[in-house]
């Protein structure tokens, strides 16, 4: 990704909702794992906050149209990420960011779905927003999950993350959108101790 993209992604997380008041002393994440028709290894990168906090996740295919083929109508990214942290603590997140751009007639929509588990645990967090037509412009989303699924306490598991921009109607394109136009989604996590 270009130089001017990561800076964009560290003053994203820079302005970002604030998580929880606390969090391990050390975080990492090992590798990425990206899957879809909206991103790939090439087009998409991320960056973990200094204070472990937020994932902003930049894309460069992310971007659903009513214009040519009906498979360019949905547009999704499977990404699956390992988070390395201390014994003692649990994982979760809380909200999602999305900046977008759409361009959507009368009688058309936009939707921007978030989704979250974590591998070998039951339940799954969403987010879901569907904005109606006329609309154009740039625009941001900050939404709470629905429900928080936290990982075991003492299990650092992958974090599976699933985002959908589909759009509806005769004429729309919708996509999540920054300055440089390359789509982006802060994650916003949430840490507690373990009892």
């Amino acid at each position: 990704m270009a130089h001017s993209t990561f800076l964009l992604a560290l003053l994203l997380v820079g302005v970002a909702v604030q998580a929880s008041a606390q969090a391990p002393p050390e975080v990492t994440i090992s590798y990425v794992v990206y899957q879809g028709s909206g991103c790939n290894y090439e087009n998409t990168n991320y960056v973990l906050s200094n204070d472990y906090k937020m994932v902003t996740f930049i894309f460069g295919g992310m971007v659903a149209t009513t214009d040519g083929l009906p498979a360019g109508k949905r547009k999704s990214c499977q990404m699956s990420f390992y988070i390395n942290y201390p014994d003692g603590w649990s994982v979760s997140i809380g909200q999602a960011t999305a900046r977008w751009f759409a361009d959507i007639a009368q009688d058309s929509a936009g939707i921007y779905e978030v989704h979250y588990y974590l591998s070998g645990q039951t339940g799954t967090a969403m987010i879901e927003r569907k904005i109606q037509g006329p609309y154009t412009g740039s625009f941001e989303f900050t939404d709470d999950f629905r429900r928080l699924v936290w990982s075991e306490c003492n299990n650092t598991p992958n974090l599976n993350i699933k985002m959908v921009v589909r759009v509806e109607g005769k004429k729309a394109v919708m996509g999540i959108d920054s300055v440089d136009c390359n789509p982006v989604l802060i994650l916003n996590l949430q840490w507690k101790k373990c009892p």
